[in-house]
């Protein structure tokens, strides 16, 4: 094994010297045309490669003319139709190197001034022109342009009841004298059809009727392949099958036509665990069962268990998806345990609701009712709460990814109304967003805000556990789980009705595993029912690093409180799985 890689290395090494005493024999010079111009036909360019060597002037000659060749097709391509490339080579009295010398007149550059559309076989109502099928056209005579513009002609077809629409060829007539040319799109449309019935292979525990009624299209409507996308989406979305493809099959003498799906299910039932550590909240991790497709209509249960040194959990979470709302229908019914240093309490909580999605499932709506009964301990007090709420949120969400989006907006509005031991109402809004930029993306300016109000209760009548706190790596990174607020005598978080948080990170791939980031986190919570500017913001500042696994992003931040008390560390340290934010 050694021998042969010894053997490979040297043949490499060989060939690079061969190459580089090759292009080291002559010289290429490219006269006539700009830099940009002058790059792209080096890159074309033979000679310009240096791959072999050319031992005498007729060797060079015959190089030059493939190369020359080769650059009047890039011309033509480009756009310059009159394009001419002609070449010497020279050898010098003095012996030096031969030069290849290659002359280019590039002439006018064309434009596209009428685009033309034809159709190699009979039909009716097809469109015939770019405006017709609301596509603008540069008029830029280059034949990626060109192209392009037919590909986009092609998808309109595609697009507007035609699925065995294909390109049948492809040509531009010039007219020299006006540097103008006209582009001729020939296309086989093939005959318009419309949405036939679904043709399913593959389940074997789904029901068919439920991939019926996850479909996005009405029987017999005319065929858009806009709709077979969407309807490919919402399959993906279930998150029941592990490979899915939806095509139309050819149409029949009635114009219909089948939409044949195949699709392959996922295992059913899954396992997951996941851990995180920070010098305030602990060691902590989770883990949950989830069973998929339960009566084969994409029902889904979820069994969840977390735990840390502050909270032990543990939720049922049952969904039931209706496609044709769409949206589903959920239950929850979970029990914690919380012990932090400004309240213990146990928690019994059963709630159920229903969800809409709108604007292709970026849009959720959610409505709920919830039942609560909790036992809330302080330091100079113990009460048994029970309360009946009706949350009600509104969730925009256009991201790519759970735990590293690379595009898209979250932003999320919530309103419950309390009642039963005391009556109010809490409401909080949040967002991020990220902003890429650098060669290839590099790096990445993530920023999120969040605000929390409270009406129709004072601070000191509002249970300890329906109190607002922030502070820790969920929040102000730099101060401790809650601490990021007013602290009472004995350096206690007190909470508030209302909260302000915002942060930022600036993070920059150093490879393609490993990311730095730096960050800014702020915030507190207030006494007043809505978030007050003008009091005191906590900051934490710090870096950390990422690296990149195939579950998503471990992460590591260390963090520093830059407005810091007596009582707040004067660092955190923060482990977990997924970027903050």
């Amino acid at each position: 094994m050694i021998r042969r890689l010894l053997i490979g290395a040297a043949y490499s090494l060989l060939a690079f010297s061969a190459a580089a005493q090759a292009a080291d024999s002559y010289r290429v010079e490219i006269r006539g045309v700009d830099d940009a111009l002058a790059e792209k036909l080096n890159i074309i360019s033979d000679l310009k490669k240096g791959l072999r060597e050319y031992p005498t002037v007729a060797a060079l000659r015959r190089a030059a003319r493939r190369d020359a060749d080769a650059f009047d097709e890039a011309l033509t391509a480009a756009g310059y139709y009159l394009g001419t490339v002609a070449f010497t080579v020279e050898r010098p009295e003095n012996g030096d190197k031969p030069l290849v010398a290659f002359t280019v007149e590039t002439g006018p550059r064309f434009r596209i001034t009428e685009y033309e559309i034809l159709y190699r076989d009979d039909g009716d109502d097809r469109p015939t022109t770019l405006e017709a099928a609301k596509i603008e056209a540069s008029g830029s005579a280059a034949g990626a342009d060109i192209r392009d513009v037919q590909i986009r002609f092609l998808n309109h077809l595609w697009d507007t009841g035609y699925p065995s629409a294909e390109i049948a060829g492809r040509r531009a007539i010039a007219l020299p004298d006006t540097a103008e040319a006209s582009a001729i799109f020939v296309f086989e449309s093939g005959p318009k059809a419309r949405f036939g019935d679904i043709n399913i292979d593959g389940l074997k525990k789904t029901n068919e009727d439920y991939i019926a009624k996850l479909k996005t299209w009405e029987t017999g409507a005319d065929y858009e392949r806009a709709r077979i996308v969407a309807f490919r989406d919402r399959l993906g979305e279930t998150g029941l099958f592990s490979s899915i493809s939806v095509a139309p099959g050819a149409p029949n003498e009635a114009g219909d036509a089948p939409i044949i799906v195949n699709l392959e299910e996922r295992k059913r039932r899954t396992i997951g665990a996941g851990v995180s550590w920070s010098t305030t909240e602990g060691p902590g991790g989770r883990i949950f069962f989830e069973n998929r497709n339960i009566a084969g209509r994409g029902e889904n249960l979820r069994i969840e268990l977390r735990g840390s040194e502050i909270e032990q959990s543990i939720d049922f979470t049952a969904r039931k998806p209706f496609p044709r709302l769409p949206g589903f229908a959920f239950a929850n019914v979970g029990f914690s345990n919380e012990t932090t240093d400004a309240f213990d309490a146990r928690s019994l909580r059963l709630a159920s609701g229903l969800a809409k999605d709108w604007l292709d499932d970026r849009l959720e709506t959610r409505a709920g009712v919830a039942l609560e009964t909790s036992k809330v301990e302080t330091d100079d007090s113990e009460e048994r709460t029970y309360f009946v709420s009706a949350p009600l949120s509104v969730l925009w969400d256009s991201e790519n990814d759970l735990l590293e989006p690379t595009r898209g907006v979250r932003a999320s509005l919530t309103v419950t109304p309390y009642t039963g031991t005391q009556t109010f109402t809490q409401s909080e809004l949040s967002g991020r967003y990220r902003l890429f930029f650098g060669d290839e993306d590099r790096f990445t300016l993530a920023a999120r805000a969040g605000l929390g109000a409270t009406f129709g209760n004072s601070l000191l009548d509002l249970p300890a556990n329906k109190r607002f706190f922030v502070g820790g790596g969920g929040t102000v990174r730099g101060f401790g789980f809650q601490e990021a607020g007013p602290l009472d005598a004995d350096n206690t978080p007190i909470g508030g009705r209302s909260y302000a948080i915002g942060g930022t990170e600036l993070r920059g791939m150093v490879t393609d595993e490993i990311q730095l980031v730096g960050f800014v986190d702020a915030g507190t919570v207030m006494a007043s029912p809505l978030p007050d500017f003008k009091e005191r913001f906590f900051v934490g500042y710090g870096g950390g690093v990422r690296y990149f696994t195939p579950i998503g992003p471990i992460r590591i931040d260390a963090a520093f409180p830059l407005n810091g008390r007596a009582s707040d560390r004067d660092f955190q340290i923060y482990i977990a799985l997924g970027q903050p934010f």
